[in-house]
């Protein structure tokens, strides 16, 4: 509805996104708007086709902060289910905080199987704002026994670098 056309004019729009920007560069980023509340099987049929035409990553979004933990980890594990070929690139997940779940939305898709989160310092970012690069990763590091993933990030910055965003 926002772009003003069918979903089949929509998916030929992002293929030749994707097609283009491919000419231009090796990596490119597909991004689902929206993907939060978004037809399952019409979002398996876009990333698949995006996919097919060199995307390298794909990018799940909760673009108003829709989702519930549940529900966005769940959204994640159906996608890998549904769209085998994003084993063969890095699934990306973008968390909008309306509802206070960014965050919580971020650590669900990241235990489902996601591998690039895209944050913000202290959560800025439009409306109520995106997932907290600080929270994502500290939870990452202080609950690694559950959240088996690791991000590399010299913890010891992130004030220094949170109070610079802030002044």
């Amino acid at each position: 509805k926002k772009l003003r056309m069918d979903r089949n004019k929509a998916m030929e729009l992002a293929v030749d996104s994707v097609r283009y920007a491919k000419k231009l560069c090796s990596e490119v980023e597909y991004s689902t708007e929206d993907a939060s509340r978004t037809d399952f099987e019409y979002l398996c049929r876009v990333i698949e086709a995006v996919i097919k035409e060199g995307a390298t990553i794909i990018n799940v979004p909760d673009t108003v902060g829709y989702a519930t933990p549940g529900e966005f980890g769940d959204l994640i594990r159906r996608l890998q289910e549904g769209v085998p070929a994003l084993d063969k690139v890095t699934l990306s997940v973008h968390c909008h905080n309306d509802l206070g779940l960014a965050t919580a939305n971020t650590l669900s898709a990241i235990n489902a199987g996601a591998r690039q989160a895209e944050v913000t310092l202290n959560g800025i970012g439009e409306r109520a704002g995106n997932t907290s690069l600080e929270e994502v990763v500290m939870a990452l590091h202080t609950r690694s026994n559950f959240l088996s993933v690791s991000t590399g990030i010299d913890t010891k910055f992130i004030y220094p670098t949170s109070r610079l965003v802030t002044m």
